[in-house]
């Protein structure tokens, strides 16, 4: 045992400085960015509903490999696409959030509708089917299209009137556009 210390006495300005030097190896390991990181496209900044999304409203950020949804999209795919519904700075991009042309599906047009009480948007979400319902002329509520599918939403709902966006075929987004002329649309979404 006094052999050992002396040993560190007599070198203990060169084991100093190799201990110094593994911290400062350490560190700099646990600075660089691990390879189980992956890039990920997120909003650049707060989105409205409807947006088209163009290469200024994207970025990219590092994530762990864990943390990268399944169905996220690169930006070249994102661009062009509109967003489902209102998007916060640093939201990932994925297919859900977006809409494209072939989202609409068989569907294939997308009618933008006033609704005069936005309460009435709560619970509502992007994909529900909804029966598309007016008051206005008769004094009673009748069904004007049925199974329209919600593309888009309003940012918040406060205010007097929301916008929403409706994906439906061509005959019926012409009856949702002759409805929303008249107003009191309502939505009921269908099981």
């Amino acid at each position: 045992m006094e052999r050992i210390r002396a040993f560190i006495f007599d070198h203990r300005r060169p084991l100093a400085a190799a201990c110094a030097a593994l911290a400062v190896l350490a560190a700099i390991d646990a600075l660089q960015p691990q390879s189980d990181t992956t890039s990920l496209t997120v909003v650049a900044h707060d989105i409205e509903s409807g947006r088209i999304l163009s290469s200024k409203d994207l970025t990219t950020a590092q994530v762990p490999k864990s943390a990268h949804p399944s169905h996220a999209l690169a930006v070249k795919d994102a661009v062009g696409r509109r967003a489902a519904g209102p998007m916060r700075a640093g939201e990932a991009v994925t297919d859900r959030r977006v809409l494209s042309s072939r989202d609409l599906g068989d569907q294939g047009v997308l009618t933008m509708v006033s609704i005069d009480d936005p309460a009435a948007l709560i619970g509502i979400r992007v994909g529900d089917r909804v029966d598309v319902v007016t008051t206005a002329g008769e004094g009673r509520a009748h069904v004007v299209v049925r199974g329209a599918s919600v593309a888009t939403l309003p940012a918040t709902a406060n205010g007097s009137v929301a916008t929403v966006g409706l994906s439906s075929s061509d005959n019926d987004a012409l009856i949702l556009a002759d409805a929303a002329v008249d107003g009191g649309i309502r939505l009921v979404v269908r099981a």
